[in-house]
């Protein structure tokens, strides 16, 4: 079989393939380019982070060593109190065996050969502003006095030591062991009564008027533990507004939980009572006292609604107590008000200052105060009632710097609308509306209506009585 020549090839078709070829080759250099660039890049990032890191580390390390320092010098000022030195016990235990100290001018090595050919032990030899001070046995003081003169040496003979002084020294320790021992027993003795009262639980009923009654009952601080939970439930289970309750002891502390009855209000008396808007009463809830209107009435901002006389049948005043009463009626009220929408709005500077306060045995140690004119704060209570009622409050204190800022009209005239709801305070169903009136750049006036059923009635001092409501009217 005749083998085919391969076609043969043009000068365009070497020149197109020459072109793919260096194309190719360039393609590969470029991504060869960007890949050494990408790493290198990743390298230059992981670098930066490292070195990041390493500050970070450096900066701990230092602030740590910094905190190790001032613990060791309050340590060692401490431990230096502590020591048997001259700025602390200042006392040498030299055991209990009767001992002589002298101090003599002469020389160390003719002494101690001396006294050695004569059998005398001597401790605790030691040389001390040109004298050479050692002890030695009560019993041989005699003969070292004898053989210090044949030897021409001065002397003088110090203090001594033995049992009398051991008893001394132990003396000297014995207030630090009844210190420990009365810290002990006071610790004891404060652990079993209550230190701090906690309530929980409370929502209408205050934590004053809840305290006073547990007082009133025998639970205080100071209380004993035991037999605190009987006391508690007994002060409390006559309680108005109270269903039911319950406490537990953590620590020193007595945390009351009450559980509030639902339908629960709060009153309070009044010699009379006044209206505070012009309306329409709708309902008179009468506890004590007399109503001066009815459902229905018309009556006008200060009018007097009702009074502590309580009347016969007949027109006669029977008696005079404080007056208890809720009236409500409809109310259509208009505010207005001159309004901006540039307003000052306080942010953090960054700068921050933390301040600690201790509370022991319910009493503050310390006080908090804010190193900055305008402030934001926050607080953190940790407890640690374990052996002592200790509470240690951190206080972090944000410094802040006023900003202006422009506020859309229509969010400040909400606000200002709902102030003025939320300072009624409607009861069911209301009507609001607003309207805006712009008087000139940056300056509007906003009109709110409102219009609903609240309670009129405040507290207040009525006029002496002439006759009998029913005459009055």
């Amino acid at each position: 079989m005749k083998k085919k020549n391969p076609p043969e090839t043009t000068a365009e078709d070497r020149s197109r393939a020459a072109r793919e070829k260096a194309e190719r080759e360039a393609e590969k250099k470029r991504k060869a380019d960007e890949k050494a660039r990408a790493k290198t890049i990743k390298q230059a990032r992981q670098k930066e982070r490292t070195a990041i890191k390493e500050k970070e580390r450096a900066a701990r390390i230092k602030k740590y060593n910094a905190r190790l320092k001032k613990r060791k010098a309050f340590y060692s000022k401490i431990f230096g109190k502590l020591k048997n030195d001259k700025h602390g016990f200042d006392y040498d235990n030299h055991g209990f065996m009767p001992r002589v100290m002298f101090e003599v001018k002469g020389d160390r090595a003719s002494i101690t050969a001396k006294l050695s050919s004569m059998n005398i032990k001597c401790c605790n030899m030691r040389e001390r502003g040109g004298f050479t001070l050692f002890e030695i046995s009560k019993k041989d003081s005699k003969k070292v006095i004898a053989i210090l003169q044949e030897m021409c040496y001065n002397y003088r003979i110090g203090a001594t030591y033995g049992v009398g002084r051991l008893c001394s020294f132990a003396v000297a320790r014995l207030g630090l062991l009844l210190g420990a021992i009365a810290s002990a027993v006071c610790l004891h003795i404060a652990y079993g009564y209550v230190w701090r009262v906690e309530v929980i639980g409370n929502d209408k009923l205050s934590d004053s008027a809840i305290l006073s009654a547990l007082k009133d009952g025998g639970v205080s601080l100071g209380s004993k533990k035991s037999g605190v939970d009987e006391l508690v439930t007994a002060s409390l289970q006559d309680m108005n507004g109270v269903v039911d309750c319950s406490c537990e002891v953590v620590g020193t502390t007595l945390k009351v939980r009450v559980l509030e009855a639902t339908d629960y209000t709060v009153h309070t008396t009044a010699p009379a009572y006044a209206s505070l808007y012009d309306a329409t009463v709708t309902r008179v809830v009468m506890r004590s006292g007399t109503s001066l209107v009815k459902r229905g009435d018309i009556v006008g901002k200060g009018e007097l609604l009702a009074r502590g006389e309580v009347f016969g049948t007949t027109g006669e005043l029977l008696y005079t107590k404080a007056c208890d009463a809720d009236i409500y009626g409809t109310v259509s009220l208009t505010f207005s008000a001159d309004v901006s929408t540039v307003a000052v709005r306080y942010e953090r500077t960054g700068e921050h200052k933390r301040r600690t306060v201790f509370n022991l045995f319910g009493r503050p140690v310390g006080k908090s105060s804010s190193p900055y004119a305008s402030y934001e704060t926050s607080s953190h209570t940790a407890n640690y009632d374990v052996l002592l009622p200790l509470y240690v409050t951190t206080y972090d204190y944000y410094e802040t710097a006023p900003q202006e800022v422009t506020l859309d009209i229509n969010e400040v005239a909400e606000t200002f609308a709902r102030s003025k709801i939320d300072e009624l305070r409607f009861v069911g169903d209301f009507d609001y509306k607003y309207t805006v009136t712009e008087r000139f750049a940056g300056l509007y006036t906003v009109h709110v209506f409102l219009s609903g059923e609240t309670l009129i009635s405040t507290a207040t001092d009525p006029p002496p009585l002439e006759s009998p409501p029913d005459e009055q009217k």
